[in-house]
Formats: structure tokens, sequence, C-alpha cells
């Protein structure tokens, strides 16, 4: 039996149905249940009705939890409301799984709906996390980001797209008490929402696996080496052997990025095609909405890797140039949240 939870608000319905729909094409055959918990920030009974009706006929059971149970924990007397918004509820009702969930499931498998499952999870369910808060795919951040949150260089840093969740350790051990505890006394030092406060609660406690488990936006785009160098990874990472067997085997296809790097936006990603293939599937076909104009940046990445001179171009820009222009903005972003936690605090 497998249990898998999606967060979707009421928006991004369409997207949880086709996220849905790949993970059991991919998986009916390897379990004898699939029990699936969506975490509802907001749905309407009208698509809550439909999703139902479309799912009918797989074996697996879909169950809505409504995330307004948060509520009652009162974020803004706990003075968190600079990060809790309606865009990031839905985020932040991750790390309240271990409430929200009936308290008999053990392990789960959290997936973010922006994303294709492509291969079944059977291998990773049966991994052994009994020692572990949960397992993840580390994530490919800008080293100078990562050491302005208060990392190591070397520190692991995971993508909280993909969680392999041990549950029964999180309510051993009251994690949630301390997740908040965390939140309230370092608003001034987190980032990225519920990832940020994942990676410094359970630093070292996080079981590291492969990444075609959580491939990421810029290796399903771009090779080895400008993947690192756009993104200004500058420590230790998966190897490109690795790296190049995720992608040639990819399990979870997460499409975290700006708009002109997703499929349904993007005609010429690599996954524009099997993207559009599912949204028809799904009867969800209106979030295809291809760009007319895409940034050169993006035209770029898409149209230039097949451009021998222009790749080669992109390969020649010097390193220290990149993270120059790269950094400045990625910090920017950085001081402008700790300028507005000043503000409130």
């Amino acid at each position: 039996m497998l249990n898998v939870v999606f967060a979707s608000d009421d928006n991004y319905v369409p997207f949880l149905s086709i996220s849905v729909l790949s993970l059991l094409e991919h998986n009916q055959k390897d379990f004898d249940k699939i029990n699936i918990y969506v975490l509802d920030d907001g749905i309407s009974e009208k698509n809550k009705t439909k999703v139902l009706n479309f799912f009918d006929e797989y074996s697996c059971s879909i169950t809505f939890i409504e995330t307004k149970k948060l509520d009652e924990m009162d974020f803004k007397v706990l003075g968190l409301e600079r990060n809790l918004n309606k865009s990031s509820l839905t985020t932040y009702a991750r790390l309240f799984m271990s409430t929200l969930l009936p308290t008999d499931i053990d392990k789960v498998l959290y997936l973010d709906c922006d994303s294709l499952i492509v291969d079944s999870y059977k291998d990773l369910w049966n991994v052994d996390i009994s020692n572990y808060y949960c397992a993840g795919v580390l994530d490919g951040i800008n080293t100078s980001v990562k050491e302005a949150l208060g990392f190591d260089r070397n520190d692991n840093y995971i993508n909280a797209g993909f969680l392999l969740v041990n549950l029964k350790k999180w309510r051993e051990n009251n994690v949630e008490e301390t997740f908040i505890k965390f939140m309230v006394e370092n608003q001034h030092r987190f980032y990225q929402h519920d990832q940020g406060v994942l990676n410094n609660v359970f630093k070292d406690k996080i079981l590291i696996v492969e990444p075609q488990y959580n491939l990421q936006i810029y290796f399903q785009t771009l090779d080895y080496d400008l993947a690192r160098k756009f993104t200004c990874m500058e420590t230790e990472y998966y190897t490109k052997e690795i790296v190049d067997n995720a992608r040639e085997n990819p399990v979870f296809l997460h499409f975290c990025g700006p708009n002109y790097d997703r499929p349904w936006y993007n005609r010429d990603h690599p996954y524009a095609e099997i993207f559009k293939e599912y949204a028809l599937k799904a009867d969800c076909n209106e979030v295809i909405e291809y760009l007319d104009e895409l940034p050169l940046k993006a035209k770029m990445f898409y149209k230039g890797m097949d451009n021998k001179c222009i790749g080669l171009t992109l390969k020649l820009i010097p390193a220290g140039l990149v993270r120059k222009l790269v950094n400045k903005n990625a910090l920017r972003g950085i001081e402008e949240e700790n300028d507005k936690a000043k503000e409130i605090n």
C-alpha cells in the first residue's frame, strides 16, 4: 500500500489532477492500493467532486483534508503573519502532516503538484528510513544563497517538493512543536518558507536519495556542467554519472522554476509534449498556455542548446561573471525578506 500526499488550493486543482493521473498510471501495478491525501486549502466542492468522479475507476482512494484546521494554531499570535498568506499556507501545511493525516499512517510520500510521475516508486517505498525524519533530494541551490541562509557551504540542503516522510518519528519527537519554535525564534533567518524550516530543523537527519526522485528543472533542460554553472553551485553535489542516470531514468519530474521553464508555458521544453498528453487525459488542457515571447535566457536554454555555436558561447561565459549576476539578484531577495521581517517585528 502506497500513501501519497499532495497540497493544493482551488486554482491548482488541474495540476493536482495531472500529477495524480501520472502517479496512478505508473504505480498501480506495483501497489495493491494507493491512498491519496490532498491538503485542501480552500478547494471548492465542485472541483472536489470533479476529481473524485474522474478517478473513480482507478484503484485508489482520495481524501481531502482541510488545512483550515491550522487556523486554530493562530499564526498571527505567533508572529508569523509575514510568512503565512494565501499563497503560502498550502506550502506550510506540509509541516503539520503528522496532525492533519490519520494517526495510523507511519510513512507517506509527499509530492508537489507542479510535476509528472513517470516511473514507479516501488523501490523507494521499500527504503528503510526508520532512523531519519525524511528522505529527500539535494536542491540545486546557489552556494552564496545557501551561506546567506546560515548553512555551511557543504551542508546538505534538500528540495522539499518531494519528501519520503517518517510520520512515526515526527509524532514520537513532536516535531511540529519544534517547527513552530524555530519559526518564532528565527523569522529573520529562514527563507523559502517550509523548505527552509525543514532543512534547519532536520539538519543531518535527512536521508539523501538519488535525483531521479526529484529531477529539478535545470537538470531537465541543461547538461550537468551548464546546470551547475547557471545555478551557481560551487560545492559538492551528485556526480555527473548520477545526474545523467537520473536524466535518463527519471521518476519524478519537478517543474519548479519561472514560467518560461515550465512545460505548460514553453512549447520547446523537453517534456512539453508528455505534459500536454497528461493534461488532455486529465481533461485539464486549459492549463496549456504557451508563451508567445520567451525571455532571451529561455531562448538560449531551449533553442541554443541544439546550436553548437550558441551552446559553446554559453559554456565560454566566465563562471565568475555568472555568479556575480545571479548572486546579485538572489541575495537581494533575501535582504528584502529580512527587511520586511524587521519592519513587522
